[in-house]
């Protein structure tokens, strides 16, 4: 509501053609970003239906990893505004892409969102991947659970491979106890860069009783 009230009073405009009404108007919506071919996130060589390939699985907690495009361009733009400019209606646009790349999934499919750091929730006022997360659970009617807390704070900006992957190393901590052999987790979040901050979320899951783990993002760097 408080959105709706904000948007009448300063209204979105179309980060494609500008026209009033919305952070990515209808007639914009289908052709907005590129979309990515299905390959594997980490060495980029073609799989079915975004898999991870097999040489990259035996260090991955992930089995697929969906993305919707490259963080460039007007994506890149639409993902500052939700996360830097409080367009919290950016999210949904964000989710619907989603959907675009995602195959079908059956109702023991529970989606989770990747925690932003608190001090940067509290900053911005809201996890934007978890507005990500819920707004695309919304949209294919499955079943939206926050199962992680970040237990860490470090930012990641400008950080190695090697580096990045230490830092992210237990930042994560499961809000509950998964139940063995139980629901398909669905990781979401905005970005991949190394996929460090992906396989510490995806690893925590798994030894907290996760069966099998794998995550959407909507666009890599």
């Amino acid at each position: 509501m408080i959105e709706r009230i904000l948007n009448l009073i300063a209204p979105h405009y179309c980060i494609v053609c500008g026209s009033e009404g919305a952070v990515v108007c209808e007639w914009c919506m289908p052709d907005f970003v590129a979309p990515l071919p299905s390959r594997c996130y980490i060495c980029k060589v073609a799989t079915k239906d975004f898999r991870v390939c097999r040489k990259c699985r035996t260090r991955s907690a992930l089995n697929h990893v969906w993305v919707s495009t490259i963080y460039e361009g007007q994506a890149k733009e639409l993902v500052q505004d939700l996360k830097f400019k409080r367009k919290k209606a950016a999210s949904e646009f964000i989710a619907r892409k989603m959907t675009e790349t995602l195959p079908y999934f059956d109702t023991n499919t529970v989606l989770t969102h990747v925690p932003t750091a608190t001090d940067r929730v509290r900053q911005r006022g809201y996890d934007h991947a978890e507005l990500i997360a819920c707004n695309l659970a919304r949209l294919l009617c499955l079943r939206y659970e926050a199962l992680l807390f970040r237990v860490t704070k470090t930012r990641q900006v400008g950080a190695s491979r090697k580096e990045r992957y230490k830092q992210m190393e237990n930042a994560f901590a499961p809000r509950k106890k998964i139940a063995k052999g139980g629901a398909r987790i669905l990781l979401v979040d905005d970005l991949v860069t190394t996929g460090a901050t992906l396989e510490s979320a995806a690893r925590c899951l798994q030894n907290h009783g996760a069966n099998e783990v794998s995550a959407v993002v909507f666009a890599q760097r």
